[in-house]
Formats: structure tokens, C-alpha cells, sequence
């Protein structure tokens, strides 16, 4: 009787029949299905469940008190400190979160990558990251199969941003094939950085569960795009090419400048892109808000009762995302205001849905399965700014990066909601 009762329970049943959907849409956009390796699938499955049921059940209730994601949380800030050093020496008080002005995007995290830029060139200069990337391959493949680059991204993911993690495997991504580029995107949009999280907790999201769902969504992104898109080539990260792999810088501060060099390119593309990618979105948004309106004109004129609301991308994903914010155990106004914030996350970020979520007055229960939800840089614009961060790493695979974007936005949303549906089982 206790699993029947435990299941019914806020609706519990509802997010156990979840997690298959969600497989079922990962395999249903599958591009290879018959080239998946469920091994994978299930030893990645079973990774993500055991992190959080570890952290939410064993080691604490994600309040964000725990030693171990607190030290690796605060050195990963130190580093983005440094960075800051530098930022606040070019624009002062425009680099203080904390004025007027708040969170200024193109002074707090364009400097940052090209901070990140120079200092991974000095780590591969120096074979620092070979070695991590060594001993990743060591120790993850032989559990997932997944290659020493991919993996060390996802990871590096899980602290840092989809821009800066790339860094780190910069001279692999030339080799990578393209499922592995997929992990990269997926696992650059299923987390966030600590720089950004640092920001949501002076919101007041809760941290301790943005740290443990960064976590879980490392193996749930390399899951994800190896459904999604599964390897069928032979990787060139695996066991003993890995010695292979060069800096081409000829002396440290040849490292140094190069990397400073590829960093501010990295940078500028991400800023350029996303002006764009942005730009797009506010237009499709008026051209859909402008045909409906002028649909309801047509429908008055010819006398038909028909009148369609202000419709927007917001508002379309909204209902897309409906039946997600029930699978997820919410009913009545609950339900609707999930679905508005998971759409809200898609079509325009993040930051924004955490701030609506904050001022909404939802339930302690809700509230922590949503920060799972919408912890994560998946959305529209996010595609604009790997196509330039990315992109500028390694021109050659830049047509890669815009076939795959569509499929990284909709990974990276699968495996966050999978973790909110993960989470809705264990609380």
C-alpha cells in the first residue's frame, strides 16, 4: 500500500509517466534510432536519479549547505572574480550588480570569456588540460562511453558557461564529431554558470538546488544528445590519441596573447549574435501579435464570434509547455503558472522566468521543483550565442552548430524538465 499511496501523493504517478514521455519525444526526434546505445541510456539515467536522490535524500535537502558543491561553487567564483578585477577597471560601478542598473550582460560575462579565453590557452599550453581530459576519459567512459572531450565539457558545464566551458576542450573541438559537438551544445544550455547562478541567489532561488541540478544535468545531457544523436563515428578523444593533441603556441606569453586574441573574437561574436538572435525574436513576436490582431478584424467584419487572444511566442509555448507543468504533479493556478514560466524560459530567458517565479507566491514544494525546471541556459537566443562562441573556436564546424541548434534547445529543455520530474518523484 505505501507505494500506491506515495505515488498518488502530489500527484507523483503523473511525473513517474513523465519520464517516459520525455524519452518518448528524445526518441521520437531521434535522427539514428537504430544507432542508440541504451547502455548508455540507462547507466546516464541512473547517474542523474542517483545525484539527486543522493544530494536530496542523503547527503540533505538541496538548502545549499553542503561542503563539498559549496567549495567547488566558491573557487569557480574566485575565477570569475579575477575576471571581474578587470572588468571593474574598465567600466567601475557598471560592473556592481548591485547599482541601479543591476546585472549589465555585456560588461559582467563578455569580459569574463575573453578573461577564460586566455587563461585556457595557458592551461593547454602548459597540458593542464589534457591531463583533466585524460583522466575524465578514465574515469566516465567506462560507465557512459562517452568520449574524454565531450564528457570534460559537460562537466566543466556544470560550473562554468556555455561559452567559457568550450574553452577547455578548445584544441579537441576541430576533431570532435558531430554527436559530440551536440553534447556540447546540450550541455552548455541544460546548466549555468556560477557566475549567473550567484545572481539568481540574490534573487532568491534557492541555491543549494541550482547546484545539485547543475549536477544532475551532466549526465542528463550527454544521455539526451546521444538519443537524440547518436555516435556512429570513431572519436578522436579516446585513450591514447589523446597524447596527440598540441598547443601551438610556441612559448607562454605566444599562449597568452593568442588566447587573449580568440578569446575577444569569441566574445564579440556572442555579443553580435545575440543582438541579432534577440532582435529576431522581438520581430516574430510582433509579426505573430499583428497577424492575430489582424485576424480578429477579419473575423469581426465577416460576423464570425471568434476572437483570438494576444498571441506571442510567449504565449504559444506557454500552451506548448501546458501538459509538461501537469506531468510535473501542479494543478489549478499552479499548473498554469508553471507552463507560463516554462514557456517563459524558452522564448526569452532564464533570468526571467527565475524572476517571475521569485515574486509569485508558490509553494515551498513548487517552487523547488520549478528551480529545477528552468535551471538551465535553454532558450532561442542561447543558439545565436554558441553559433558565435562556438563558432568562433572553430569556423569549420559553424554549419554544424546551426543544423543542431534547434535540436540543442530542445534536448537541453528535455533534460531540465527531467530533472524537475526526477525531483517531483523524491519530494
Amino acid at each position: 500500500m505505501f507505494l500506491p499511496a506515495y505515488l498518488l501523493e502530489h500527484n507523483r504517478y503523473l511525473s513517474l509517466l513523465g519520464v517516459f514521455v520525455i524519452f518518448a519525444i528524445a526518441f521520437l526526434f531521434s535522427q539514428k534510432k537504430k544507432s542508440i546505445s541504451y547502455k548508455l541510456i540507462l547507466n546516464a539515467f541512473l547517474m542523474q536519479f542517483g545525484i539527486g536522490f543522493a544530494f536530496l535524500k542523503l547527503f540533505g535537502d538541496g538548502s545549499g549547505n553542503n561542503s563539498v558543491l559549496a567549495a567547488v561553487a566558491s573557487g569557480v567564483a574566485k575565477i570569475y572574480a579575477f575576471a571581474d578585477e578587470g572588468s571593474r577597471f574598465l567600466f567601475c560601478n557598471l560592473a556592481n550588480c548591485d547599482s541601479p542598473w543591476g546585472f549589465i550582460f555585456g560588461i559582467k560575462v563578455l569580459p569574463v570569456i575573453i578573461f577564460f579565453g586566455a587563461l585556457m590557452s595557458i592551461l593547454f599550453y602548459l597540458g593542464i588540460v589534457q591531463i583533466f581530459v585524460s583522466a575524465i576519459n578514465f574515469i566516465i567512459r567506462p560507465i557512459l562511453g562517452s568520449s574524454g572531450a565531450e564528457t570534460l565539457c559537460a562537466v566543466a558545464n556544470s560550473f562554468l558557461g556555455q561559452t567559457e566551458a568550450p574553452l577547455l576542450i578548445r584544441g579537441y573541438l576541430s576533431k570532435m564529431t558531430k554527436s559530440e559537438i551536440l553534447v556540447v551544445m546540450v550541455s552548455g544550455m541544460a546548466t549555468i554558470s556560477s557566475a549567473i547562478m550567484a545572481v539568481f541567489a540574490m534573487m532568491g532561488v534557492p541555491a543549494g538546488h541550482m547546484l545539485i541540478a547543475v549536477l544532475m544535468s551532466v549526465p542528463g545531457s550527454i544521455m539526451m544528445a546521444k538519443i537524440l544523436y547518436p555516435e556512429t563515428e570513431e572519436s578522436s578523444t579516446t585513450g591514447s590519441n589523446l597524447e596527440s593533441f598540441k598547443s601551438p603556441a610556441k612559448n607562454f606569453f605566444d599562449a597568452l596573447f593568442s588566447g587573449t586574441s580568440d578569446g575577444l573574437s569569441l566574445a564579440v561574436n556572442v555579443a553580435a549574435m545575440l543582438i541579432v538572435f534577440i532582435s529576431l525574436i522581438a520581430m516574430l513576436n510582433s509579426l505573430i501579435g499583428f497577424s492575430a490582431s489582424a485576424l480578429n478584424n477579419l473575423f469581426s467584419y465577416l460576423g464570425v464570434g471568434l476572437v483570438l487572444p494576444d498571441l506571442s511566442l510567449d504565449y504559444l509555448f506557454r500552451l506548448a509547455f501546458a501538459p509538461f507543468a501537469y506531468l510535473l504533479g501542479f494543478t489549478g493556478i499552479e499548473a498554469t503558472q508553471a507552463a507560463e514560466l516554462l514557456g517563459t524560459k524558452v522564448t526569452i530567458n532564464e533570468l526571467v522566468a527565475f524572476g517571475k517565479m521569485v515574486k509569485m507566491g508558490l509553494s515551498e514544494r513548487a517552487q523547488t521543483i520549478l528551480t529545477y525546471a528552468l535551471c538551465g541556459f535553454a532558450n532561442f537566443s542561447c543558439i545565436g550565442i554558441q553559433v558565435g562562441g562556438i563558432g568562433a573556436l572553430v569556423p569549420e564546424k559553424r554549419i554544424w552548430l546551426t543544423e543542431l541548434g534547434l535540436y540543442a534547445v530542445l534536448g537541453s529543455s528535455l533534460v531540465n524538465i527531467l530533472n524537475a520530474l526526477i525531483v517531483a518523484l523524491l519530494i
